[in-house]
């Protein structure tokens, strides 16, 4: 659903402007590091994040002062995208794109899209000392600092939606986009931003970026070349799966579509007003026979669809970046419901889901240290994942390995070791009623699943956060 924020700004702002919104990734590391204990930087810990870290720090310290010549040794999947980016750097533009005044040069050095989203790598560079100033202020970020339009083919442009409940309906396009600064790149004239344009259409071949401190009118133009989807037909009802503000779920839900891209996935899907939310899991299954967890491609579902009511009916259109790109070769089938459903259209065919690949709920543990979150029960957790939790007296550590990751803890250490690599963690494990607990971020990105604090039922008055819930 569209939240008030959106709503607001629909009413004061033309139509096709996105509302400016900040990095859902960072909107989720403040929420959780108050609720969840998660660490300001919960996925510093990944092997791929480590060397990014490391490299951009030295990077930045030779070439201080030089915006392009530090951030272009990266590209912008380096920063959504977790592992082997390779599958789909052919298709990653490396041409820079840029708007000058006096004061400010505005770049985009790297950009990729598909149908629904575009990723962009920006860098602003700062010409005198007073732009430099009002570039590093505190306020430099406010709802001002960047806006992003797109620019359509009328020809491809698709027809406006029908409600039911009155006239048809134009939907936004880029609806909204997020941004978060990559500070590893900054320099004393230069800020680097990654950048995400969402609820894209196959009609947009351009998108506008503008820097609000620029003179009007002031925009820097990115082609959109869409890596194109692969879209499968389903159309078949099955039980919606719990999610962050409905944890139970339970309602049937009709998935129509799912479309895939090596970066995103999109599904359009509905269910009856009167049973609540609905939520279509899906899980994939690869051209080896193995099946993987949405929490393993996708990562969460957090992010909500766009929909509207037609007469009682929730239509929604879906769309989520993936966790690590994906070479679709690799992928034979979505599978829901129990039933396969062949990428290349064939025909439909009963699958066997491992119980494990499941969502289920662990208790709420208490909070590790002072202005931390809810902790996770180490054991209940490897149980639900159908792994063992080795507890050695001896070395007094606990030891569990889950989709080939081990991961050792040590009660009262902040060090764990991922795969034998020491990874700091900003609380240490700790015994609660004779029941070890722990953050639950190394578990979240070593082991490639979901885990939420969910509510029982959000927006209500009096909602609740009940439990974990770990989606495989």
């Amino acid at each position: 659903m569209r939240d008030r924020m959106q709503e607001l700004w629909d009413g004061a702002v033309p139509v096709g402007v996105p509302c400016p919104q900040a990095d859902p990734a960072a909107v989720k590391r403040r929420v959780n590091a108050a609720l969840n204990a998660v660490p300001s930087e919960r996925r510093a810990y990944m092997r791929q994040k480590l060397r990014f870290a490391a490299a951009a720090a030295a990077i930045a310290a030779l070439l201080a002062g030089s915006a392009l010549a530090v951030a272009s040794r990266w590209n912008v999947l380096d920063f959504y995208f977790e592992g082997d980016n390779t599958p789909v750097e052919d298709y990653v533009s490396h041409e820079t794109y840029s708007i000058r005044d006096d004061n400010y040069t505005l770049s985009v050095i790297s950009s990729v899209a598909d149908t629904s989203s575009a990723y962009l790598l920006v860098t602003i560079e700062a010409k005198n000392d007073a732009a430099a100033a009002a570039l590093m202020a505190d306020d430099f970020e406010n709802m001002d600092t960047f806006s992003v339009r797109a620019l359509e083919n009328e020809a491809v442009k698709p027809e406006p939606t029908p409600t039911g409940n009155g006239p048809a309906v134009e939907m936004p396009v880029a609806g909204g986009f997020s941004y978060g600064e990559k500070e590893a790149l900054r320099t004393e004239t230069s800020r680097t931003y990654s950048m995400r344009v969402d609820e894209l259409n196959a009609a947009v071949y351009a998108v506008q970026l503008r820097l609000g401190l620029m003179k009007e009118g002031s925009y820097v133009e990115i082609p959109v070349e869409p890596v194109e989807p692969v879209t499968v037909e389903v159309n078949a009802e099955g039980t919606g799966s719990g999610t962050f503000d409905h944890i139970e779920g339970g309602a049937p839900v009709t998935l129509e579509t799912v479309s895939l891209s090596p970066l995103s996935i999109q599904m359009e899907y509905s269910f009856a007003d009167a049973d609540g939310d609905a939520f279509p899991l899906l899980f994939f299954r690869m051209t080896d026979g193995s099946l993987c967890g949405w929490g393993q491609i996708v990562g969460d579902n957090l992010l909500g669809p766009t929909s509207w009511n037609d007469r009682g009916t929730i239509h929604c259109d879906y769309a989520h970046p993936l966790r690590s790109v994906l070479e679709l070769s690799q992928v034979d089938a979505v599978v829901f419901n129990g039933m396969a459903y062949p990428l290349d259209g064939g025909r439909p065919e009963p699958v066997e889901i491992d119980p494990a690949l499941y969502p289920f709920q662990i208790p709420l543990m208490d909070r590790l240290s002072e202005g931390g979150g809810y902790s996770v029960p180490v054991r209940a957790l490897c149980e639900g994942l159908g792994v063992d939790c080795v507890w050695s007296n001896e070395a007094q550590t606990a030891a569990m390995t889950y989709r080939g990751v081990t991961i050792i803890l040590t009660p009262g250490s902040t060090t764990a070791l991922v795969d034998g690599q020491p990874v700091e963690m900003l609380e240490a494990p700790a015994a609660q009623d004779g029941k070890l607990a722990a953050c639950y971020a190394v578990f979240e990105d070593a082991w490639q699943v979901s885990m939420s604090a969910a509510y029982d039922n959000w927006p209500s008055d009096n909602a609740q956060r009940v439990a974990w819930l770990v989606i495989p």
